[in-house]
């Protein structure tokens, strides 16, 4: 059985994002918690699987989430901790190259960065890569939100809006991610 510590839900568009309410954040923030309740998870990230936000537009999903959530905001994320001490993070960029830019941004002053520090940057506040990658979507298309977040994690694809998910649908990828036999690349001898 894999040890599952970062969950990552890669799921809806941002034009959806942008058109969901606080009380639908609130309800979907909170079947996601539930679905990871009790697996040991002690990260889960959140991010769209593609288009682009004005300004405005991001304010905007981050003053409903926050409204749902109660969250405190960090650079170009929002974060809470929810019960048994999950760490939340939503974070509204469904483009990895911008958040990579910003990452590196973040550290333009440190001197001599290295691949830790970097890493440290993009995944803030989690410590860790995700172990599971959860990606509602089509299986033939990996999401242009995620760039650095795919290197060491498993893939489960729900062909589902990510707005219709439910406790099972998330049990159902971290069941898939346990059975699995993680080699990162590595060949069975």
């Amino acid at each position: 059985m894999s040890s599952l510590n970062h969950v990552l839900v890669c799921g809806g568009t941002t034009e959806e994002w942008s058109a969901t309410d606080s009380m639908a954040w609130e309800s979907q923030l909170e079947t996601l918690t539930n679905s990871v309740r009790g697996t040991g998870v002690r990260w889960l990230t959140i991010c769209p699987f593609s288009g682009q936000l004005s300004d405005v537009e991001q304010e905007q999903i981050f003053l409903r989430v926050i409204a749902a959530s109660g969250c405190d905001q960090h650079h170009e994320r929002v974060s809470y901790i929810a019960g048994d001490g999950l760490m939340v993070t939503i974070d509204p960029c469904a483009d990895g190259r911008q958040r990579l830019v910003a990452a590196v941004g973040r550290l333009q002053h440190a001197s001599g960065f290295d691949e830790s520090m970097l890493a440290a940057s993009v995944l803030s506040p989690s410590h860790d890569d995700p172990d599971l990658v959860v990606v509602f979507g089509r299986p033939n298309r990996l999401p242009t939100s995620l760039v650095w977040e795919l290197a060491y994690s498993e893939l489960v694809f729900l062909d589902i809006p990510w707005l219709n998910c439910n406790v099972e649908h998330l049990q159902m990828a971290i069941d898939d991610f346990q059975r699995r036999d993680r080699r990162f690349g590595g060949i069975d001898s």
